[in-house]
């Protein structure tokens, strides 16, 4: 058993991570700025932790021996408050005893940039990583099945059976749940071929966008269709979500967004799509396909049967 700490163990991402982690025994520290056990799995001790002040990062760093590292995206947040936490973080991690840091990028992330805000901050930030003496792995996800539940996707599934996501009718995508998401990062964070690697992961199958709706259909019981969302009304939609009713902050979220996603869409061969099988021959971890995890995740109430007379 080990000593864990989870950097954004609040989040959706780490809190999933977190109670994987605790779920195995381990001790967990689940850090914020200002730590709510309410939003902390069972088992799992929450930690005053900010990045962006320094002096409360060795305390916290010296207990424990691996770091699972979630951060802000730059799309929504300022890049430059990204980049300072996490260098204080890198500097503080090689003045402690941590023996691993195990990053998650949250987003597929290349071995270049590619002028693009969010890929490239956490470009930069895995190449630093993988540079320190700390021994570090970083983990980059394509793209998370739990989208479909975010407020930019689940009002069109419950209200018109319509799965609208910013994808060409042809791109395969290889969704892959949080979940999975954790159990690949405590794998690797005991696989000593892992340091100093970047790994791009998704889910064991690459489905297209009515090959993902007929999954859902399946799993759901409703029909299920599939929308090619333009990527400028996406943009649109989720600069108007995310940018706190300031104008310049939606404009650079759409503009961000917009640039990403057109990217996506026709960067060949695709970044949304994943072959996972040399590494499932590594690490013997069971995946989760659409059609399973949406049974996890109902979005529609149970039927009941009609109950007539002659019942």
């Amino acid at each position: 058993m080990q000593r864990f700490l989870v950097v954004g163990a609040t989040g959706d991402q780490g809190y999933c991570q977190a109670a994987a982690l605790a779920a195995a025994g381990h001790t967990v520290l689940g850090a914020g700025r200002q730590p709510d056990p309410a939003k902390l799995p069972n088992g799992v001790k929450p930690v005053a932790l900010d990045l962006l002040a320094p002096a409360t990062l060795p305390a916290v760093l010296g207990q424990v021996d691996t770091v699972f590292l979630n951060l802000p995206s730059a799309s929504f947040n300022d890049p430059g408050a990204i980049l300072q936490g996490f260098q204080n973080f890198l500097h503080a991690a090689e003045q402690s005893t941590v023996r691993r840091i195990v990053f998650n990028a949250s987003l597929y992330v290349g071995d270049r940039p590619v002028g693009h805000v969010a890929h490239d901050v956490r470009h930069g930030i895995i190449r630093d990583l993988l540079a320190s003496p700390v021994p570090a792995t970083a983990v980059c996800p394509v793209i998370f099945m739990e989208n479909m539940l975010r407020g930019w996707a689940l009002p069109a599934l419950r209200e018109r059976q319509l799965l609208s996501y910013p994808h060409g009718e042809d791109l395969p995508v290889s969704w892959i749940s949080l979940d999975d998401v954790a159990r690949i990062m405590i794998a690797l964070a005991d696989d000593p071929d892992a340091i100093d690697r970047r790994y791009v992961v998704g889910g064991p199958e690459a489905l297209r966008g009515a090959e993902t709706a007929a999954a859902l259909s399946r799993a759901w019981g409703r029909e299920i269709r599939f929308e090619s969302l333009p990527v400028a009304e996406f943009a649109r939609r989720m600069g108007a979500l995310f940018g706190g009713g300031e104008r310049a902050a939606e404009e650079r979220i759409a503009e961000d967004l917009r640039a990403i996603y057109t990217w996506y869409n026709t960067q060949r061969p695709s970044p949304f799509t994943v072959d996972m099988s040399q590494f499932r021959q590594r690490h013997a971890l069971p995946l989760l396909r659409v059609e399973d995890w949406a049974r996890l995740h109902p979005v529609f109430p149970p039927t009941t049967p009609e109950v007539t007379d002659e019942q």
